[in-house]
Formats: structure tokens, sequence, C-alpha cells
């Protein structure tokens, strides 16, 4: 079959999604571009002088084992990492900057997110030791010296300057105090947030809800305008960028909890946030706590994920969402120490009841039972698809992935590779090797096939669309995935790394038992295939492809937990 072309009426389709008023904004925010008004609002400026941070006030005391990882996670933060990475663009204005002229700028981007601040604050504040104050002071004094206002790539991107916005507020709050240099650093990331903030709002996902928080919770700590500005954006995009069930306009585990701990840190940095707005962060984290197992914290993979983890003070770790919801439950629920909770380590909401539950809206759906996790992508809803993954299955038993979806990898990948997010990389039905939905730019995909059913039922949830109707259903330790697919698919199981034993009928591995049967004519093969556990890495997994003859269109999976 002719692999299908897509034109410029997929791309129209595909940005419809955003709606009418990201696109006004990214109009909005051309014309300004072309009349240089980003260009004149941040000329070279000199960068300000420390110290930037207070002493600590009274001490913290902690738990040990928290105190203990705290003081190893601090040590490691305490090193000052490569700002430039010898990039060629290294001095050159902001507004010419090429974020992907050079590799992939996601991982240096990172070094200067001013993460370490957070750790090295609470850290100083728990130990009394001084030198988790002088590195955090160094930290900032080498960032400013490579990266002076607003030359390079750090000064690119208005929600960079966000994050550090947000962590070096962070800080404060746990210090207990600010400073005239701190407060003039901050002036100077408030104004690269505010000179692209109709751009980040265009853009319709976590961008824009970053942006309006950093300006909210630090102009609500420092008393200036920017906490109304921040404020009335959230008020006026939050409702459009999640819905009542508190899906996020960024269909990702991750992304879903980097824009509720950015919500969190506004409103316990004392931004006074509407009842709206609230209302949505609270529906927010009951949605991610449905996909996080309360033991580890971990979450099944779904969308983009780069390992962006906002207010790690206590170094959890990227994959613990727990600190999270603790964290939300401090900001919108109830009252908690401020430091401990900013810090996520505050109380941790219970294990949430077993259940089943859609977002249509959302473009999500899942099972949550006792020991596992089923989390579903769905087709159709009102946001753009970010990834290639119609009817993606993942599967989580006791905060291990049985089914999965690959990751990341990098977003701007060596010339001749290509990034995870194509339908190959994904546990679901696939055509022709083609990307369902299609692939129209680097972060475009093409509007997903409409939502035809939508189904729950005693331990059993069904979603179809045009070509590809599947039931899950669980029943202790064993669940069941049915596929009626349109003939000559292509089904894959995505698999942990680990020794599977081939079946006549399936595999065998340490984590599940996993056996197929279809009405009629179908080849089961165990291969490889690509897996990222961390952004910029890239690794082989055991994948079951389960190839169907032009005949089958009914495969039915048993996978038994172990």
């Amino acid at each position: 079959m002719a692999k299908r072309r897509v034109g410029r009426l997929d791309v129209l389709r595909a940005l419809a999604r955003r709606g009418l008023g990201p696109t006004l904004l990214r109009l909005r925010h051309e014309a300004w571009v072309r009349l240089g008004g980003p260009t004149r609002a941040l000329a070279d400026r000199p960068p300000p002088s420390g110290p930037f941070l207070a002493p600590p006030a009274a001490p913290l005391v902690l738990d040990p084992p928290v105190l203990a990882r705290l003081l190893a996670g601090a040590d490691a933060a305490a090193r000052l990492p490569d700002w430039t990475s010898g990039r060629p663009d290294a001095d050159a204005p902001w507004h010419t900057i090429d974020p992907y002229a050079h590799g992939d700028i996601r991982l240096l981007w990172e070094t200067s997110r001013f993460a370490a601040l957070p750790v090295l604050a609470l850290a100083a504040r728990a130990s009394g030791s001084p030198r988790f104050l002088a590195a955090a002071e160094a930290h900032l004094a080498g960032f400013l010296a490579a990266c002076p206002p607003f030359r390079g790539p750090h000064w690119a991107s208005a929600q960079e300057a966000a994050i550090r916005l947000i962590h070096l507020t962070a800080a404060w709050i746990i210090l207990g105090g600010t400073t005239e240099g701190g407060r003039a650093l901050a002036a100077l990331l408030a104004d690269r947030v505010r000179a692209t903030l109709t751009y980040e709002r265009a853009l319709a996902n976590n961008h824009g809800i970053v942006c309006a928080a950093a300006l909210a919770g630090a102009g609500a700590l420092l008393g200036t305008a920017d906490h109304g500005l921040g404020v009335r954006l959230l008020a006026a995009d939050l409702p459009r960028l999640t819905t009542a069930a508190g899906g996020f306009a960024q269909v990702s585990t991750r992304y879903h909890r980097m824009a509720l701990d950015a919500l969190a840190f506004a409103s316990l940095a004392g931004a006074a946030l509407p009842d709206s707005v609230r209302a949505r962060a609270t529906a927010m984290a009951r949605w991610l706590a449905r996909v996080t197992d309360p033991a580890t914290g971990r979450a099944p993979r779904l969308g983009h994920d780069d390992g962006t983890a906002l207010l790690d003070a206590a170094c959890a770790g990227p994959e613990d969402a727990r600190p999270a919801l603790g964290r939300a439950a401090a900001a919108f629920g109830d009252p908690a120490e401020p430091v401990l909770a900013l810090a996520g380590l505050g109380p941790t909401p219970g294990p949430p009841a077993p259940e089943i539950w859609t977002d249509a809206e959302g473009g999500t759906a899942g099972i949550t039972t006792r020991s596992a996790i089923a989390l579903m992508r769905l087709p159709g809803g009102r946001f753009p698809a970010g990834q290639a993954d119609i009817l993606h299955l993942s599967l989580m038993h006791r905060g291990a992935e049985v089914l999965r979806d690959a990751g990341t990898w990098l977003y701007n990948p060596p010339a001749g590779e290509a990034d995870l997010a194509g339908t190959a990389h994904h546990s679901t039905a696939q055509w022709d090797e083609e990307d369902r939905p299609p692939r129209l730019a680097r972060f475009l995909f093409a509007a997903p096939p409409r939502l035809h059913a939508l189904e729950t039922g005693p331990g059993t949830l069904r979603a179809a669309c045009d070509r590809h109707d599947r039931t899950v259903a669980v029943a202790g330790d064993i669940w069941t995935i049915t596929d009626r697919v349109a003939p000559g698919a292509t089904l894959r199981w995505r698999l942990p790394a680990g020794t599977w034993l081939r079946q006549p009928d399936g595999v065998e591995g340490a984590s599940a038992a996993i056996a197929v049967t279809a009405e009629g004519p179908i080849d089961l093969r165990l291969g490889q295939g690509w897996d990222s556990p961390r952004y910029g890495v890239r690794e082989r997994i055991p994948v079951l492809t389960l190839r169907l003859g032009t005949a089958t269109q009914i495969v039915t999976t048993r996978v038994r937990l172990a």
C-alpha cells in the first residue's frame, strides 16, 4: 500500500486543534517580532552582583534517611556544570539563537535551570554547614559569568528563564529571606519571561503555564506587578489547557507533573489563585494520583518524557511523583509547613482507590487496581497529538512497567536517526510501518482519528476508532487485551529488559507470562526495539511483535503478572 501523503490540509487541521486563541497569540507574537519588539526589550545588560541568597533561618530538622539522601544529592549539586559545552553561539544575542542548530539543546538547558538551588538551600538549612550556601552562590555567579544577560542559548527560551525563576524563588522560601542581588537577578529573569510570553502561551502546552506560574509566585513573594499578571494568565489559560477530569493539553505523564508542580509553586509562594485555577489544579492532582504507584512514586511513561522535574529539593529523583502529589495537596488542600511542602517533604495522599476512569476530552483512560495501573491513550479529544501513540497501552505492576512506551531519547537526534515518538515505539497497532497519526513537523502530528466508542464495565475498559478496537479486562493478576483490527495490522508489546523465554504462544519472563491467541494466521516473533530510560540515553529492549495475516482481525493477549 502506498504511504499516505500529508499536505497543507493536515497541517491546518492539526493547528485547529489548538484553538483560535493560541493561533491569534502566535500571529500577535510574529507581528511583534517583525516590529523588533523582543530585541528592543532585551538589550545586553551587566550581570548583577551577589550575594544572591540570604543566610538560612532557624535550623530545619529532617528525618535521618531524608537528610542523608539530601546531603549526598547536595554534594553532587555543588559541582559546577559546563554552561556552554563549546557551542559556537555561546555569546550570540539571545534572539539570534537557533536551538536546534548545534545538537540537542535540551541537554544543555538542563545545566542552567538552577535546580541545584533548592537542594543546596535545603541542605544549608538542615545541616547548618556554610559550604552549601557558598556552593549555591558560586553556582549563580558562575552562570552569570558564562551566560551574561541576554546572550547565548540559555537566554533563548522564556520557559528556561521561568524555571530558573521558580528555583531561585523556592531557594528564598526555604532559606527564609531575599537579598538585593537576588532581586536584581529575579528581575532579569522576569524580563526574559515577559519578552516572549505571547509565544509561550501560543504553544498551548506546559510553556505558558510554567511562565505564568513563575511570574505569579515570584511576583507574590517580591511584591511586584508580575503577581497580578501571572494570576490573570493562569485564570485565562488553564481552563482551555485542562479538562474537568484533570487532563492536560500536553498528554504526557511527565509534563502533566511539571505543570502541576508549577501551579503548586505559585500557590505556596503566596499567589492569590482564583477558585477556578485551584479547582483545575486539584483535578490535575487526582489524575496524576490515579497513574502513580503509591509505593515507588513511579508513573507509566506516556508522551514526551525528558526527565524534567521541578523543585526536587529533597533529591527524590525525577521518577518519583510522590513529592509532586504532596506539594499539590499542601497547595490546594490541607495546609502544611510551607518549606517542607515546597521541598516535597510534606504528607503524601494515600493510595487511590481501585477504579476504572476515562477522560475522553483529555485523551486518556485507565484502570487502577491495588497492585497495577493500566494507562491507555485515547484517540480524539480536544488536544493535539504529541506522538503517534493512538490506543497505546502501558501496564505497570508494583512500580515496574511490564507493557511500555519507549520514552523520548532526544528531541533533535543526529542526522539519519529518529526520536521515539513514532507508532513503532508504542504498544499498539500499526499498518504498513506508517505513523498513526502521521507526523507533520518536529512536535506536530496530524489530527488523530475520532473516538468511536468508549465503554466501561466491571473490570473492563474498551475504546475504539476507525481501524482499531481495544478492550482491556482485569481479574486479579490476569490482564486480557482483545484487539479487533483492520486487515494487515502489526501489534507490538514492548517489554522490560531481561530474559524472556519464547513459548509456543508467547513469552515468559520474571515480571509476566504473555500468551497470544488469534482467530486466524499470525506471525509471532520476539525481537528488539529501542527504549529510553532517561533523556539522551537509548537502550535495546525485547519487543513481542505480532504480524497478522490478512484474514486475521481479532487477537487476544493474556498477561499474567508475576
